[in-house]
């Protein structure tokens, strides 16, 4: 087995280690809650711009 090969297999098989750690179903919980963080910063920014239209 030539270096490249080995290589192509070392990488081909630290994808698919890293892709099952992503998408385990333990994870779900974070994922939706990080989902959210852009949302949050909207919704507090656009707070912030009507709370200044008061003054």
């Amino acid at each position: 087995m030539s270096y490249h090969a080995l290589f192509t297999l070392v990488f081909f098989l630290a994808f698919i280690a890293m892709t099952l750690w992503v998408y385990r179903p333990s994870r779900k919980k974070d994922y939706e809650k990080l989902s959210y963080i852009a949302l949050d910063a909207d919704e507090r920014a656009t707070k912030s711009v009507h709370k200044g239209d008061d003054q």
